[in-house]
């Protein structure tokens, strides 16, 4: 084994929900393991589980799909099991046409070819009673209806089917999981009552919720763990709020940005800027008087408070505190500086937000502020880079980004945060889970991505979403983001560019109830 994997295999989850499976097959996708291949491999592993449990030959098979990519795996699955011998019945619960996936289709054309294998196709519950006969008639049945992604309530036909199977005392092997069974409380009779369930790379949370999963077997089907390990798409999937016909901006999350000094103005203005354009309902920054005007007059879209004083003090923080009551999410730092009594001012807002449990983002100056009080991080997102990690912790990272694990482990279980280490491969953990991004460029090494970086995830945290959920997929938009830049302007860019990228990274994600 090596060193790498030592490292990092310990922090991958054993069991997954079904939004998690999702976003690591996404994940793989994006590195080059193709939708197609994950279904081949799925199919075949299946047939070859239930041939290892059966006499395959000249057995009959009613292999029962619907046309979601669990029916793909079905179709892969009774390719398969022609090959070996059986005699195949495919029951298609749905019109071809509505086969969702190219991979499913593609996979049923195939099988669509196969002139011994009996293809039966029901749309309407009126139909099935041709399923009570093929179950009367069959040895062996194959559940691949529906797979992780069901949600809600069983409908017909599928309701009237897996009645019937389930009188059917016969040998059922559910494909990854047993119909009508999901994360949300069901009807226990309206879920499948398989005999084996062969799921795929790995356990789900829910299989063993109720008992109509039988024997359990994980099955391997070549997704890299790389694919759990490294951000990516699926990672900004699972966080990305839809857009509700009749809504408001405040159901999109409000976003506070503390920062700002008489030195500094484009900091604030950046993280705040960044949020609005990932799709926060509004911005608010807090800044002293000294640059208030200056805030403001970049741009019209933010809502702009001047605090007393050339920088922040405490005389600041009743008005911060009014604030928080308004917002999702903060961000406590951008170009804040260091004055001795921002620092202080700097420690009673990151208590008032914790005691308030409001999702914070420690950065730059925020973080630096932390030197003697690094038991303030607990609860918060910190966003250091290696400068500002040695000057609150005292310690030098290591080159390779999974030597400095255990480091990273050893601070934030300590001080309850979540890490966002920035550099070309960013960390992120909060002791008990990691990720990398190395979706990057060395573009992103300009004054002020970092700010933008920040904003990207109080955006995420105002949403509703975990710590290290927000960070990840922060990290893999901030990332694309940059490397959009660098694609238009080569390694010329400032953190105003990333900004503009940021809807182009977005427009993927969108979704729309």
């Amino acid at each position: 084994m090596s060193k790498w994997f030592s490292i990092v295999a310990p922090f991958l989850p054993k069991v997954v929900t079904s939004i998690d499976m999702a976003a690591i097959e996404e994940n793989a996708e994006a590195l080059g393991f193709s939708r197609i291949c994950m279904m081949e491999n799925a199919g075949s592993t299946a047939a070859n589980f239930i041939a290892s449990k059966t006499n395959v030959k000249e057995k009959n098979f009613l292999i029962l799909c619907g046309t979601g990519n669990n029916g793909g795996d079905g179709f892969v699955a009774a390719r398969h099991l022609r090959n070996m011998g059986a005699r195949i019945t495919v029951v298609l619960v749905g019109r071809p046409q509505d086969i969702r996936s190219a991979e499913a289709k593609a996979n049923w054309n195939l099988i669509s070819s196969m002139d011994d294998v009996e293809k039966i196709i029901i749309s309407d519950s009126s139909e099935t009673g041709i399923v009570k006969r093929l179950l009367e008639e069959c040895d062996y049945i194959v559940d691949s209806m529906l797979g992780t992604g069901f949600r809600g309530v069983l409908k017909e036909p599928f309701v009237s089917i897996v009645k019937e199977l389930n009188s059917s005392n016969k040998t059922v092997f559910a494909i990854d999981v047993p119909t009508g069974l999901g994360p949300e409380i069901i009807e226990e009779d309206l879920i499948v009552k398989a005999s084996y369930t062969i799921t795929f790379h790995k356990a789900k949370d829910f299989l063993q919720k109720y008992s109509n999963s039988g024997e359990i077997t994980v099955a391997d089907i070549g997704i890299p763990l790389e694919a759990e390990l490294y951000a990516g798409p699926g990672d900004v999937r699972k966080v990305v709020k839809s857009r509700k016909k009749y809504s408001h901006k405040g159901d999109y999350g409000y976003v506070l940005v503390v920062g700002g000094s008489e030195t500094f103005s484009g900091a604030p203005a950046l993280a705040a800027l960044s949020a609005l354009r990932v799709g926060a309902g509004l911005s608010i920054v807090a800044a002293p008087e000294s640059v208030a005007s200056s805030i403001r007059a970049m741009s019209p879209d933010l809502v702009v408070y001047e605090l007393p004083g050339k920088h922040l003090t405490d005389k600041a923080l009743g008005l911060i505190s009014n604030l928080m009551e308004k917002v999702d999410s903060i961000v406590i730092g951008p170009g804040l500086g260091l004055h001795e009594e921002t620092i202080e001012a700097v420690k009673s807002l990151i208590a008032e937000a914790r005691s308030k449990l409001l999702p914070t983002v420690v950065d730059a100056d925020g973080f630096k502020s932390l030197k003697s009080s690094p038991d303030l991080l607990k609860g918060v997102i910190a966003t250091p880079h290696r400068g500002e990690f040695k000057h609150v912790f005292g310690r030098e990272i290591k080159d390779k980004w999974f030597e400095t694990i255990p480091e990273l482990v050893e601070l934030t279980r300590k001080y309850e945060f979540t890490i966002l280490l920035k550099g070309f491969e960013t960390v992120i953990t909060n002791g008990s889970r990691l990720k990398v991004n190395k979706h990057a460029t060395p573009g992103l090494a300009v004054g002020g991505t970092g700010d933008v970086l920040s904003g990207i995830i109080a955006a995420f945290l105002a949403w509703g979403n975990d710590d290290f959920s927000s960070a990840t997929a922060a990290a893999y938009v901030h990332g694309d983001a940059g490397l959009r830049a660098v694609g238009e302007k080569g390694f010329h860019i400032t953190a105003s560019d990333l900004i503009g990228k940021i809807p182009e990274v977005m427009k993927a994600f969108d979704k729309e109830e």
